[in-house]
């Protein structure tokens, strides 16, 4: 990065070096160019006027005075600074200086027996300097500003995959693999985030063997278990019974959010109203109250399959817990809700944050009561982003909880490529 940084540093050193030596070249041209038609035509005028007053006779050259001095606008601050210049010289004239009707600035010098007008330098730069001045700090600017910006351009494009890759994580967690190309330091930086995305996948993958090894071992004991049950008292049986059935639940549940967190489906267009209607038909099968009102029709992009599965956690959820679910599907600006609602108790204010935490429980007491793993909303939680979606859970009032659940609509382009894509299929 040390080398990126000097490279950088030398570019725009040297391009504004550039800039500032092109303009600097160019407004001199410019300038002495001025300087010369200037002092071209103020010699020429003063020879004229020089020419003017004098008479030649031979060799020799008499000086014709005026009997008025020259009508013109007098010039205070001038004649007053010139009559200063004469008085400290011990010049004992008088002196004016004025702007001629012609339009020059002259000195009308009374010598007593008349007067002499000389051209008087205006000292005052005329505007066009000005401008000149104004054109070459404006070439600088923009040229410093162009060479600026072509050079942070030039230097960070190749770096723009760094934002790319932060945005392209994988369902399963992993990152896509980064193209090696490139500078020395651009090649090193991908190596390195491959090298980092392959060992976020190692990581993956043993997580999941690890789960998958641990519940095989875990049923293992409680298959012996089981058996050994049936030769308990009646009573003592169905404790031990119960218990070992939400062992099952809680290792069945681990293993699913596992998988739902590494393998990915493929997406499909999914129409919200058939995907809602057929998870609470599935869920009013098991003899849960279910309601369903108002659902839109909107298509959304996902997979079918994990949406199902997401959706009935939830619907389950708000029907087990809550006394009963509602369900509604409404279309928003470039989104779809599905909002599940409850009259339950909800959830304390206090512990809403940590609701999709694995193995969350309100009150662990109900697990007595209510078959469950605390899972639920852990894996719809994950379905649904793997989607591109989002679950937000709030109390209602006076009392219940609220789910929604977020989809976007795809864009036209990405629901024709599906639609062929199923078409082909």
């Amino acid at each position: 990065m040390n080398y990126i940084r000097v490279r950088v540093a030398v570019m725009l050193a040297a391009s504004m070096l550039c800039v500032v030596f092109i303009s600097t070249l160019v407004m001199s041209y410019l300038v002495a160019d001025l300087v010369d038609k200037n002092f071209r035509s103020e010699f020429t005028y003063r020879i004229s006027r020089l020419a003017s007053s004098l008479t030649f006779d031979g060799a020799s050259a008499v000086f014709h005075l005026s009997k008025e001095p020259i009508k013109g606008a007098p010039i205070e601050r001038e004649t007053i600074e010139l009559q200063d210049s004469f008085n400290k010289a011990g010049v004992p004239y008088e002196v004016a200086v004025v702007d001629s009707p012609s339009g020059t600035r002259v000195a009308s010098v009374d010598f007593g027996a008349g007067h002499i007008t000389w051209p008087f330098p205006d000292n005052t730069l005329p505007a066009h300097v000005w401008y000149g001045v104004a054109g070459y700090i404006g070439l600088i600017t923009a040229g410093v500003l162009v060479v600026a910006f072509f050079a942070a351009y030039q230097a960070t494009k190749q770096l723009r995959f760094l934002e790319a890759m932060a945005q392209a994580v994988l369902a399963d967690g992993t990152l896509s693999r980064v193209p090696e190309e490139g500078a020395a330091e651009i090649k090193a930086t991908a190596r390195a985030l491959n090298r980092m995305g392959d060992s976020f996948k190692r990581l993956i993958d043993s997580k999941m063997r690890l789960v998958a090894a641990a519940s095989h071992d875990f049923r293992t004991p409680m298959t012996r278990m089981r058996i050994r049950a049936e030769f308990l008292g009646e009573d003592e049986r169905a404790d031990w019974l119960h218990d070992l059935d939400e062992l099952d639940r809680i290792a069945d549940s681990a293993i699913q959010l596992v998988r739902e967190e590494t393998v990915s489906k493929g997406n499909e267009l999914v129409r919200v109203d058939e995907l809602v209607r057929k998870v609470c038909g599935d869920v009013i099968s098991i003899k849960l109250p279910v309601e369903v009102k108002t659902v839109s029709n909107a298509i959304v992009q996902a997979s079918p399959l994990a949406l199902t599965r997401a959706l009935r956690n939830l619907v389950i959820n708000a029907a087990t817990h809550g006394g009963g679910a509602m369900v509604e599907a409404r279309l928003e600006e470039g989104v779809v809700q599905i909002i599940i609602d409850d009259n339950g108790p909800g959830i304390p204010e206090e512990s809403l944050s940590g609701a999709f935490e694995p193995f969350f429980r309100v009150d662990p007491a109900r697990r007595q009561l209510i078959p469950g793993a605390g899972l639920g909303l852990a894996i719809a939680k994950e379905i649904i982003e793997r989607q591109g979606g989002t679950l937000a859970i709030s109390n209602r009032l006076p009392t219940g909880l609220r789910q929604i659940v977020t989809l976007k609509l795809p864009s036209k382009e990405a629901a024709l490529e599906l639609a062929v894509q199923s078409q082909s299929a």
